[in-house]
C-alpha cells in the first residue's frame, strides 16, 4: 500500500508530504491542492497505460484520465527559471521510494521527458494494475442506455466516469461473479458471496429503499438500466426515473465489491446527490472495505462520510490507525494566499485528534448567526 506521496513543485505545492492510510481521506477549502494529490497518481497512472512512463521515461499531461494541459499548468507557479523540475515520489508500506523528476522547462509541451530513481518493479504497484479503478467527480447520471464500450484509449473495468458499471454487472451476472472480499457480504444474505446479491442487498441499506438494480442488453451494445422498488408501482423503473442518487452510488458500490485485498481505489466527490443518511452508510461501507486490505482514497466536501467513517471507528469495523483525513486550508505568505495542509486523526471513541478552523464548521456558524440576528431584533 501507499503510506506517502511527496510533491515538489507540482501545481499548487513548491513542496508537500501527505500520509496515505489504508482509507484516506481527503478534504478542504476549495483551490487549495486537493485534487491535485489525487492528479499527480493519474498522471503517472495514464502515462504508464500507453507505456511512456516504463520504456521511454515520459509522462503524457493530457489524456483520459486528467487534463493537466501543459508544462506550465504543471510546474509550480513561483518557482524560479532555474528550478523546473516536478517531482512525485510514493513510499509504499515495505519502504520502497518510486520517485519521478519531470523535467517542466518547455511551457508549452504537453509530454515531458522524465527521470526515475526506485526498483523499477512499478508494475508491481496497485495504481498501475488492471484492477485500478478511479471514479470521476462527472461520473454519468441516468441514462436511457448504457454501452459496452466507451471512446477511450484506455478505461478502468467501470469506465473512469462510471459509465460502464451496468455492462460489468451484466458479465458479474452472466459469470456468477463473487465478491472480492468475503468479510464484505452482507449481514441478511446467510451464505451467498454472489457480487450481484451483495450489491442490492448494499445498495438497499445505503438507500434505506427495499430496490434491486436490474440490466437488461437490447442488443450487443447497448444495455439498460432499471430499478425495481418493492411496494412501489409497476414492475420497474428506468434509471431515468429514479432520480441521480441511485445511478450515481452504484459504480461505487460496485467498486467495493468487486476490489480485492491489494487493490486501489479513487474516488472523487462520493456523496455526489446522495441524502445525508446515505452519504454516511457510504462512508462506513467503504471504511469496511479498507478495513480489508483495499486501499481507498477519496476527496469529498461531505461531514456526513466522515461522520461515516467515524462511527465505523466506533463500531470497529475499522482501526484508527487505519484512517487519516488530510485537511486543506490557505496560509497568507507575505500578502500572497498559499495553501496549506495537516493530518486529522480519529480516535478510537470517533472523536477527531483536532477540529481547524473551517473544517466543518459552517453548520455551527450560520446557527451562530442565526442566534445573534434574532437577538437583534
Amino acid at each position: 500500500m501507499i503510506t506517502k506521496i511527496k510533491l515538489n513543485n507540482f501545481k499548487a505545492f513548491q513542496e508537500a508530504e501527505f500520509d496515505i492510510a489504508p482509507l484516506t481521506l481527503i478534504t478542504g477549502i476549495n483551490g487549495m491542492g486537493k485534487s491535485t494529490v489525487i492528479q499527480s497518481l493519474l498522471l503517472l497512472k495514464q502515462s504508464y497505460e500507453i507505456e511512456y512512463l516504463q520504456t521511454q521515461r515520459k509522462v503524457d499531461l493530457s489524456n483520459d484520465y486528467i487534463n493537466l494541459e501543459t508544462a506550465e499548468n504543471l510546474c509550480y507557479a513561483m518557482s524560479g527559471d532555474d528550478d523546473k523540475k516536478v517531482g512525485v515520489a510514493i513510499t509504499m508500506s515495505n519502504a520502497d521510494t518510486h520517485k519521478w523528476e519531470i523535467d517542466a522547462s518547455k511551457p508549452s509541451e504537453k509530454i515531458l521527458g522524465c527521470n526515475y530513481w526506485g526498483n523499477n518493479h512499478i508494475e508491481t504497484l496497485a495504481l498501475f494494475s488492471k484492477d485500478f479503478i478511479f471514479l470521476d467527480a462527472e461520473r454519468w447520471g441516468p441514462r436511457e442506455t448504457y454501452y459496452k464500450k466507451e471512446k477511450r484509449s484506455y478505461n478502468t473495468k467501470l469506465g473512469i466516469q462510471g459509465e460502464l458499471t451496468p455492462a460489468y454487472i451484466v458479465n458479474a451476472i452472466s459469470y456468477n461473479e463473487q465478491i472480492g472480499v468475503n468479510e464484505l457480504k452482507h449481514p441478511s444474505l446467510i451464505k451467498s458471496t454472489e457480487l450481484y446479491e451483495n450489491l442490492n442487498a448494499w445498495m438497499s441499506d445505503i438507500m434505506n429503499l427495499p430496490l434491486k438494480a436490474k440490466v437488461a442488453e437490447l442488443d450487443e451494445s447497448r444495455i439498460q438500466l432499471s430499478y425495481n422498488i418493492e411496494g412501489g408501482k409497476g414492475t420497474s423503473y428506468s434509471a431515468l426515473q429514479v432520480g441521480f442518487g441511485l445511478t450515481f452510488c452504484l459504480p461505487i458500490v460496485v467498486a467495493v465489491l468487486c476490489a480485492k485485498k491489494g487493490d486501489l481505489i479513487i474516488v472523487e466527490n462520493p456523496e455526489a446527490h446522495l441524502h445525508p443518511a446515505a452519504q454516511s452508510r457510504l462512508g462506513g461501507l467503504l471504511a469496511m472495505v479498507a478495513k480489508y486490505g483495499v486501499q481507498v482514497i477519496i476527496e469529498t466536501h461531505s461531514e456526513h462520510i466522515i461522520n461515516g467513517v467515524r462511527l465505523a471507528v466506533l463500531k470497529k469495523a475499522i482501526e484508527p490507525n487505519e484512517v487519516v483525513i488530510n485537511f486543506f486550508s490557505t496560509n497568507i505568505d507575505g500578502g500572497i494566499f498559499k495553501p496549506s495542509h495537516g493530518n486529522i486523526r480519529i480516535q478510537q471513541d470517533g472523536e477527531l485528534t483536532e477540529w481547524p478552523v473551517h473544517f466543518f464548521d459552517q453548520a455551527e456558524l450560520d446557527f451562530i448567526e442565526l442566534l445573534r440576528l434574532k437577538a437583534g431584533k
